[in-house]
């Protein structure tokens, strides 16, 4: 066997162990050792021929490269999470998000065979995505206001007209199939605000700069709904709501948390079950409970459960 076979054979083996792959530091090694930069491509170049899709060079890693592997999907243990993927993904593709992802042609060919493998097999389906989602350019735009910390100026669809905002941009949140662009106000009556992607016509730059403010980081990781009312100390006015499954569908909460703050305060021995919710407003809660009725209801507070009874007698 060959010196260059021997050193192509072992390139191989690590691109198979998906091991990254550094000219320079390959140089420091006792089969590299003194070869130059070009002797090293010459070696990885075999490997390209034969084999055209096997490998690609790391943006922003001078002279490093990685396996292209399906390893992603591989390390997906839940049908949930793979559903999230390609949710992703799909979203990414509709909106052209996918021009301005860091992802080589290979490696886009491969998400794209997994997804139309797994379609054939799973069948997701999901709440309507939304319509007239914002493109690429002004996703890339907001993008660049978070990263630079600018203030922005938003002009937003609000109802049939269109409203000005200044306001201090976080960060963008998919949550209930939506984006959201998530702001800091300076507002007396709040401060916090999440507004809709789709419905921002326009941003432009006000000259001004800001500094995050730490709580209101903490609060959008934390917060579980686009109802989520933030004030400073907000984890001091939390609201707790208890409420009760009956047993034909107490398994779903089990095995399932609908809000990130669900958690079982009793099992009782018919199978009921007795659950607590921590939430930033009774608002919150009204759609979950709505959802579940009649198997659930409202323990406490009092006015959650008055309000309930309330939209339901203007239903009725």
């Amino acid at each position: 066997m060959s010196n260059q076979t021997h050193r192509v054979l072992e390139l191989i083996r690590r691109f198979n162990n998906n091991e990254k792959v550094c000219i320079s530091q390959l140089q420091n090694e006792t089969m590299w050792f003194e070869k130059s930069d070009k002797t090293i491509r010459r070696d990885l170049d075999i490997i390209k021929k034969v084999f055209p899709d096997t490998f690609h060079l790391i943006r922003g890693e001078q002279g490093c490269y990685k396996a292209v592997t399906k390893s992603l999907f591989e390390n997906i243990t839940s049908a949930e999470q793979l559903s999230l993927l390609v949710q992703t993904l799909n979203i990414a593709d509709r909106s052209n998000l996918f021009d301005d992802l860091n992802i080589s042609t290979s490696d886009r060919a491969i998400l794209e065979k997994q997804i139309k493998e797994t379609k054939d097999i799973y069948l997701f389906k999901n709440k309507p995505f939304e319509n007239n989602l914002a493109d690429a350019t002004l996703f890339k735009q907001l993008e660049q206001a978070i990263y630079h910390r600018k203030e922005i100026e938003l002009d937003y669809k609000a109802k049939s007209e269109i409203v000005q905002h200044i306001v201090k941009p976080y960060k963008i949140v998919f949550m209930n199939e939506n984006f959201y662009l998530t702001c800091e106000v300076d507002h007396p009556n709040y401060q916090f605000s999440p507004f809709r992607i789709s419905k921002i016509e326009a941003i432009k730059p006000t000259g001004k700069t800001f500094h995050q403010n730490r709580e209101i980081l903490r609060f959008i990781k934390e917060m579980q709904t686009p109802l989520a009312k933030y004030v400073p100390n907000y984890r001091n006015h939390l609201i707790e709501v208890v409420v009760e499954v009956e047993p034909q569908k107490a398994q779903y909460f089990k095995g399932k948390k609908y809000l990130l703050s669900q958690k079982i305060v009793k099992e009782k021995e018919d199978g009921t079950l007795i659950l607590s919710f921590s939430v930033t407003q009774e608002v919150e809660m009204m759609d979950l409970i709505k959802r579940w009725i009649p198997y659930m209801k409202v323990i406490s507070p009092l006015s959650l459960h008055e309000k309930i009874v309330a939209d339901l007698k203007k239903f009725i």
